[in-house]
């Protein structure tokens, strides 16, 4: 692992595959730099996709938000963890038609997308997401339909979510407490597992290994990355890291994106501190 300043050597780079919350913005308030950095990536004609575990987010709102920070993109350059899930649901169940789903409105679009039905009645899986207004009835309906062989999935599994103010409890804490109730081990679609890294470079259409990951969290992103055998860095502007011996480390640490030297990383250099 390296940090900004000291030598580390790259491929050319032809695309980026990065996660959002934490890296681009945290919450509703951008992170200046990072905005910058892509504006100027994207300038240069270098491709880039996010891919984001937050699943109460459709693409068309990412890139509204985005927008809102200056950064112009098309919803094809965002990858959900919703979106992801329902694409999961049927090509590893195909036969599968009923969904009990615990999460935001957007979990459910992509699902019904899908052209699977949600309902309380027997579903065949559980699909759990963020809810901010989760109900222990809704836990209990969750909790008695995987106990009867409902498949179990879940959109990802952070436990925090960065806000404008600190903190948030995320999507895993919830799959979690229903893991628990239930002994049942869920169907994670999002990072760390490959699933929306592997969407976002055949949208990207780029090679494994002159595609960079960024995030802010080793146990996701980073992880998720180097599962799909791309180069990792990552940025420290979102959740504090964790000390975890068992995880792989990032190939590169940066305190801001705007460290990265674009001229350098798209000639196959060693990325630099910038001044």
């Amino acid at each position: 692992m390296a940090s900004a300043g000291s030598y580390l050597s790259w491929p050319p780079i032809e695309g980026i595959i990065s996660d959002l919350d934490g890296v681009v913005y945290r919450g509703n308030a951008a992170i200046l730099d990072a905005i910058e950095a892509f504006a100027r990536w994207q300038a240069s004609g270098l491709r880039f996709c996010f891919v984001t575990n937050n699943s109460t987010h459709t693409p068309e709102d990412v890139v509204r938000k985005l927008e809102g920070f200056g950064l112009a993109i098309t919803p094809g350059e965002v990858v959900t963890s919703a979106v992801t899930a329902a694409e999961l649901i049927r090509a590893k169940y195909p036969k599968m038609t009923r969904v009990y789903v615990i999460g935001a409105p957007s979990l459910v679009k992509a699902i019904v997308g899908a052209g699977l039905e949600i309902t309380e009645r027997a579903p065949e899986a559980v699909v759990m997401g963020l809810d901010r207004e989760i109900t222990h009835e809704k836990m209990r309906i969750a909790v008695d339909a995987i106990l009867n062989g409902a498949a179990f999935i879940g959109t990802n599994p952070d436990l925090l979510l960065p806000t404008t103010t600190g903190f948030e409890p995320g999507a895993g804490a919830t799959i979690a407490a229903i893991a628990a109730a239930t002994q049942v081990k869920p169907l994670i679609v999002g990072k760390p597992e490959p699933h929306m890294i592997e969407t976002a470079l055949s949208r990207l259409g780029t090679a494994r290994d002159s595609t960079i990951l960024i995030g802010d969290q080793i146990p996701t992103d980073i992880q998720a990355g180097k599962r799909a055998g791309l180069p990792t860095v990552l940025v420290t502007t979102g959740v504090p890291a964790r000390e975890d011996s068992s995880l792989i480390l990032p190939d590169f640490v940066v305190s801001s994106l705007g460290e990265i030297d674009v001229t350098a990383a798209l000639s196959g250099r060693s990325p630099q501190r910038r001044g």
